[in-house]
Formats: C-alpha cells, sequence, structure tokens
C-alpha cells in the first residue's frame, strides 16, 4: 500500500476511524447531546468504512470490515438505549479504529515501520478531531439549547493535534523527503509537496482561529460553516502528508 493509492487509502481509514474514535470520547464526556447525533453519524460512518474496507489490500480488509461491524454494533447499541452497551460497543469500535489507523500506517511504509505508524495515528487524531468539531457544530441546528462547551473544547483539542502535527512533520521532514513522489507529465520536488502541506497546515490553523473567536461569541452556525473549510483544508494536507510517508 503505497504512492497515491496508499496515500488515498490512509487518508479515507483516519478520516472514518479518527471521526469515530472522537464522537465516542464526547459520548462519554457530554451527556446533554442527544442521542440522535450518533445514530445520525455512524449511520453514515459503518456504510462507508464497509465501502473502504473493499478496496484494502490483505489483512487490512478484514480489519476493515471488524471496524465497519463494530460501528454497526455501537448503532444498534445507541438504538437500545443501554448506556453500558453503548460503552462496551463504543470502546471496540474505537480500539479497533485506532488499531486500523496504526496498522494501515505502518504498512504505508515498505516492509512496515514506526514512522508511518506514528504519522499514521497522528494524522487520524488531526482528522477525526476537525470534521468531528464540523459534525458536532451542524447538530447545533437540531439540538438548538445545547451548551457551547462540547464544541469549545473540540476547538482546543483541534489547536493541540494541529500544533503536535506541525512539529512532527518539521522533525520528520528528512525522512519526509526521501522518497519520490510519482508524477505524471511534470515532476515536483518532494520538497514542494512538504512545503505545500505546511502552507495548508498553517492555512487550517488559522481558519480555526477564527473558529475560536466565533465560539466564543456562540455563534454555533459561523463556526460550523468555518469548521466546513477547515476540514477541507486539513483533509488536503493531510493527503500531502500521508503520499510523503507512502513514497
Amino acid at each position: 500500500m503505497t504512492g497515491p493509492r496508499g496515500a488515498f487509502s490512509l487518508t479515507s481509514i483516519q478520516l472514518l476511524a479518527g471521526i469515530f474514535a472522537f464522537m465516542w470520547f464526547a459520548s462519554l464526556r457530554y451527556k446533554m447531546v442527544k442521542r440522535g447525533y450518533y445514530r445520525s453519524a455512524t449511520w453514515v460512518l459503518w456504510p462507508l468504512m464497509l465501502l473502504v474496507a473493499l478496496v484494502l489490500p490483505g489483512y487490512l480488509e478484514t480489519l476493515g470490515f471488524v471496524a465497519a461491524g463494530a460501528y454497526l454494533l455501537y448503532l444498534l447499541a445507541v438504538y437500545s438505549q443501554r448506556p453500558l452497551l453503548e460503552w462496551v460497543t463504543g470502546a471496540a469500535g474505537t480500539v479497533v479504529s485506532l488499531g486500523l489507523i496504526a496498522v494501515a500506517g505502518r504498512e504505508v511504509c515498505e516492509g512496515g515501520c514506526a514512522f508511518g505508524l506514528a504519522h499514521g495515528l497522528l494524522g487520524g487524531l488531526v482528522l477525526g478531531s476537525v470534521t468531528h468539531g464540523m459534525i458536532l457544530g451542524h447538530w447545533y441546528l437540531n439540538q438548538a439549547r445545547m451548551p457551547i462547551e462540547p464544541l469549545k473544547e473540540q476547538t482546543r483539542v483541534i489547536f493541540a493535534l494541529l500544533g503536535v502535527s506541525a512539529l512532527a512533520g518539521m522533525v520528520t521532514r528528512g525522512e519526509l523527503l526521501e522518497g519520490v513522489v510519482p508524477a505524471g507529465i511534470m515532476t515536483y520536488a518532494s520538497s514542494s509537496y512538504w512545503g505545500t502541506w505546511l502552507f495548508l497546515l498553517a492555512t487550517t490553523v488559522g481558519i480555526m482561529w477564527m473558529v475560536w473567536a466565533t465560539v466564543r461569541e456562540r455563534s454555533t452556525q459561523s463556526a460550523t460553516g468555518l469548521l466546513y473549510i477547515a476540514s477541507l483544508t486539513a483533509l488536503a494536507s493531510q493527503f500531502l502528508l500521508n503520499l510523503l510517508v507512502t513514497t
């Protein structure tokens, strides 16, 4: 699982698995968020993970199916409205999610490496946190009187993870630039991809600063719109970083 295909597969796994992990953590911390949020989100996550699993190679396909099955069990548990069952299935889904990200990150390096594993997990946390924040912001339209604390805390978490991602990308710059990124008619140096990643990450940080300003004013609709843009820049930056990891 190398090159652009490997980077795309890893990014897809990071996105879906990361969202589920943050969604489950939110269910533990904030009981004020109604079950409808978790039902609607999981109805999207488990079929998409099932589709992603179909294109994964080897035992990653099996892990993908297990993750999709765990999400479905969590969905059924939420419908049952039994807290213990929700906790158990949510915990299982989160463990499988993080395990799938870690294994996929390790496999994108030729022969397997801890470098890919670390970047894989961190990328999953970054994508999961930003996208979950965007989805959570949309839920305020359905639960209008919900307190601002969940979205405010998620914004802080996103800032922290973006900072760690920037630090990791700079510290491992030498390793990231070792490979050659496959190109079409025109060829670009790996440093160009790294520079573009850094620019997109900085753009995401800038957008999140505006999100923080709107959250402080309790303007959830404005924050959600900005988080939608931030999720796009975060997705693009993570794909570029994954491309450097997989080459």
